[in-house]
């Protein structure tokens, strides 16, 4: 069971792996959030690396990154940036050399002005995403509403 489970990991990394690539997600701890995914699969995808233990580390109170961004280096190693906003840190993890899972970190420091700006567009636009979906149920509600009352009067 827990071969399958660490396979699917790595089946679903590499299947949403064309989504996530040169994009930042954020991670919301909503386990049906696709960052939060792609977090989930890069561990199992990484296991026994320096990412799993940093992301599985219970030894500190940063918790879960903000948001991700996955990319492919110039050597072709698979690579992510977690960003901790509180923190105002980033940490780079990437692979050793193509196809070596046993991903290693590269780089710590502090976030850039880029990276403040393209989290809080990040959040706005899930902001406005789920204020839409929640006007979209409205309208429709809305609608229903008016031809039950336009067959009602009729």
């Amino acid at each position: 069971m827990i071969i399958c489970l660490i396979g699917c990991k790595s089946f679903k990394h590499g299947y949403t792996w064309s989504k996530a690539e040169n994009s930042y997600n954020l991670v919301t701890g909503d386990k049906d959030n696709f960052g939060d995914k792609r977090l989930d699969y890069n561990k199992g995808f990484h296991r026994n690396s320096e990412l799993s233990n940093f992301l599985n580390c219970k030894c500190n109170d940063r918790g879960l990154p903000d948001f991700i961004y996955e990319y492919k280096s110039e050597e072709k190693c698979r690579g992510i940036k977690l960003f901790y906003v509180k923190l105002d840190s980033v940490f780079v993890f990437e692979e050793p050399r193509k196809n070596d899972l046993n991903s290693i970190q590269k780089e710590a420091r502090k976030m850039d002005d880029y990276e403040r700006q393209t989290y809080y567009k990040l959040k706005q636009k899930k902001y406005i995403q789920r204020n839409t979906a929640h006007s979209l149920v409205l309208y429709k509600l809305g609608s229903k509403l008016q031809d039950q009352l336009i067959h009602y009067c009729t």
